[in-house]
């Protein structure tokens, strides 16, 4: 198979990769009141249970089921994220020695492997379990843009990201929905609502591993990979280490890493407000609008579309006018989370959630674009690595922030406080773009 297929090829992968994955999303508050049934119970699942009602009491929580389930799964979420932190850049490094496709496959056959484990038990000991094998075997996203970065010149790695990120848009839009046919199936047999989503993942998995062995070729070519492995694991401080991963110390030795530096503290403090806001979202439809699982599909179904239309348009950006782009996405999204913030029906509500789908789409992507425009060859699936590891680390803490706010002061406050926070990353945006000739020319 032709290297210059890779494109397409991966658009596929990660399409069924975010299916799977996405699936599970809407399945958070029946998965924990399946293992909360009394004859499914375990040491666990009570000592979890004991911390979330502490923590609850400690903030002044109302003592409510579904909120009790959600912020549940929102441990659950920032355990899966912190193991993704943790894995992420290393096995990124590894890409960059024994390329792409060997490090694919390890990935996927882990993910394979955490899906398994979720499928054969019935005790949420394994169910956590899975989610553990699971965060650290993610790094199929991480590699996949390496691997456009790989087949994309400098001048055009922009189009390789919006196929990502068009994927992640398709992959977020009908795997939700898959999801909530299976919680709609509870209502039925919780067995198989439970029992079915792990089967489809398994399904999916397995599909990509034998697509990746057979079909997928090697993009790194052999001139171009590092050849020093004791590199790697000398360094692995590097990679789990904030202070360190801030500074893309992984990469020092190789390239200029000061616009990396930039980027990354901006991106990381952009997916800290932003990820804790995406985490509430389901709380504040729940609370304001009284939204069940179907609701919940379309509001999905609606994000997803949008941000499909906007990935498509993506492709027609120059690459010069990636971090313009990023800046216009984050201003977006300023006004996005005010509105549904205050809105009062679902008209104001989703005219906010255009908004954000749109901000969703461009952010992202086009930084990413970025940071992978700064990197050269040989450490271009480090610096991926190291850059996603951020937003993973954002991912971990920022819902914990976020559902903060929101449980002591309400949506309203909770969401307007965020929007305005997010000037913060775009100003620094802004310095960066008024700073990035000088930062070039050192």
């Amino acid at each position: 198979m032709k290297k210059n297929s890779a494109p397409l090829l991966i658009f596929i992968l990660l399409l069924f990769d975010l299916i799977a994955f996405t699936s599970i999303l809407p399945l958070f508050p029946a998965l924990i009141d399946y293992y909360g049934l009394i004859e499914r119970r375990d040491q666990l699942y009570d000592g979890i249970e004991i911390f979330c009602q502490f923590f609850q009491n400690t903030i002044g929580t109302p003592s409510s089921k579904h909120l009790h389930s959600v912020f549940f799964g929102g441990i659950l979420g920032s355990l899966y994220c912190l193991l993704q932190f943790l894995s992420s850049p290393l096995l990124g490094a590894l890409s960059d020695i024994y390329g792409r496709k060997p490090i694919l496959l390890l990935s996927i056959a882990g993910t394979l492997l955490s899906y398994i484990i979720w499928a054969s038990t019935n005790s949420f000991i394994y169910f956590v379990l899975s989610r553990i094998v699971g965060g650290l075997s993610k790094a199929s996203v991480s590699i996949c843009i390496a691997i456009m970065a790989d087949v994309y010149s400098h001048n055009k790695i922009g189009q390789g990201m919006a196929i990502i990120g068009a994927a992640f848009s398709i992959g977020f839009l009908v795997g939700p929905i898959i999801g909530v046919y299976f919680s709609h199936t509870a209502n039925a047999g919780i067995e198989l609502a439970i029992d079915a989503p792990a089967k489809f993942a398994i399904l999916l998995s397995i599909i990509e591993l034998i697509f990746v062995a057979l079909i997928l070729p090697e993009t790194l070519e052999i001139s171009k990979r590092k050849t020093l492995i004791n590199e790697v694991f000398e360094n692995c401080l590097l990679y789990i280490k904030p202070s360190a991963l801030f500074r893309f110390a992984a990469v020092n030795k190789h390239s200029e890493v000061k616009l990396m530096q930039s980027y990354g503290r901006a991106y990381f403090v952009y997916m800290f407000f932003y990820s804790g806001l995406e985490f509430t979202l389901s709380f504040l439809t729940h609370t304001r609008f009284n939204y069940d699982s179907m609701q919940q599909g379309k509001m999905y179904l609606y994000i997803g579309i949008l941000m499909t239309i906007v990935q498509g348009g993506i492709r027609r950006i120059p690459n010069t006018k990636h971090h313009k782009t990023a800046i216009y996405g984050i201003a977006f999204t300023i006004p996005a989370y005010i509105i549904i913030g205050y809105s009062s029906s679902a008209k104001g509500f989703y005219i906010g959630l255009a908004l954000y789908a749109i901000a969703s789409s461009l952010v992202v992507p086009c930084m990413t674009s970025c940071i992978s425009n700064e990197a050269t060859d040989d450490v271009k699936g480090v610096t991926i690595g190291v850059f996603r590891c951020l937003g993973a680390l954002a991912r971990a803490i920022g819902p914990l922030f976020a559902s903060t706010v929101f449980w002591l002061f309400g949506p309203t406050i909770c969401y307007v406080i965020g929007g305005v926070l997010l000037f913060i990353p775009l100003f620094m945006l802004r310095q960066l773009s008024f700073g990035i000739n000088e930062i070039k020319e050192e």
